[in-house]
């Protein structure tokens, strides 16, 4: 994975919540440290802008279509984004959240690239309107599927072709195996809370040489050594 899109990951890091979850809709409680895009409605530009905050993530309650994604604020009662998406998968599932982002141009907000429920395998990747798929296939030189149409009602998404937006700004027809050599290299959300702001990513990390078993070894000296000293400082007392 190039630098830049290392860096483009790292203005953003949530962490996220389950104990709400519901398995059926992907129900999930997500934290944003830094403002994120997601795809929106024409009427928006195409995209729609999320500050840091608290959001909600779920499928919506369709039995035919698995693939619209409801953004919603905390409380549920107001709806951000419906969102279609696409079958992604990852080999390795995690126990946590974990979403992909996208870079974009200097100073702008990430855009979410994919969304992974915890202990999934199968997850949901965003479709772009097509104006922006373009923009952010360009600069971070990844292919980003896109769509040209807005419709989309709470218990079906009319059906829309589904296309790729290369790097090169040339439209194709989407195959799902497109995005495998990009995925497999692609590490920018993993376990989600892996993901650091500039300013902790900057400062040069120590390496980890104890691990919790060890510290709880040396907690258990240090109070062992303790409780010799008391003794012999009470037998030299009588």
């Amino acid at each position: 994975m190039k630098k830049a899109q290392i860096l483009a990951a790292l203005l953003v890091c949530f962490a996220a919540s389950t104990a709400t979850a519901d398995t059926w809709n992907k129900k999930t409680k997500v934290t944003f440290s830094g403002p994120v895009t997601i795809p929106g409605p024409h009427a928006a530009g195409g995209v729609v802008t999320l500050p840091a905050g608290t959001y909600v993530f779920r499928l919506v309650d369709s039995s035919s279509n698995r693939n619209i994604v409801e953004v919603t604020n905390e409380r549920g009662n107001k709806v951000y984004s419906s969102i279609l998406a696409i079958n992604d998968y990852r080999v390795n599932a995690s126990s946590k959240t974990v979403m992909y982002f996208s870079e974009r141009k200097s100073g702008a907000p990430v855009a979410i690239k994919s969304w992974f429920y915890p202990g999934d395998n199968y997850g949901q990747r965003f479709v772009y309107p097509k104006v922006q798929a373009t923009q952010i296939a360009a600069a971070v030189n990844q292919p980003v599927p896109s769509h040209t149409v807005e419709v989309i009602e709470k218990t079906k998404y009319v059906a829309v072709p589904v296309y790729i937006q290369t790097p090169e700004k040339q439209e194709v027809a989407y195959n799902a195996q497109t995005f495998d050599k990009t995925d497999a290299t692609d590490t920018s959300g993993d376990d989600g809370e892996a993901v650091k702001q500039p300013a902790a990513a900057a400062a040069a990390e120590l390496p980890k040489t104890a691990s919790q078993v060890q510290l709880l070894g040396l907690l258990g000296l240090l109070i062992l050594s303790i409780s010799l000293l008391t003794r012999k400082a009470a037998s030299q007392l009588r």
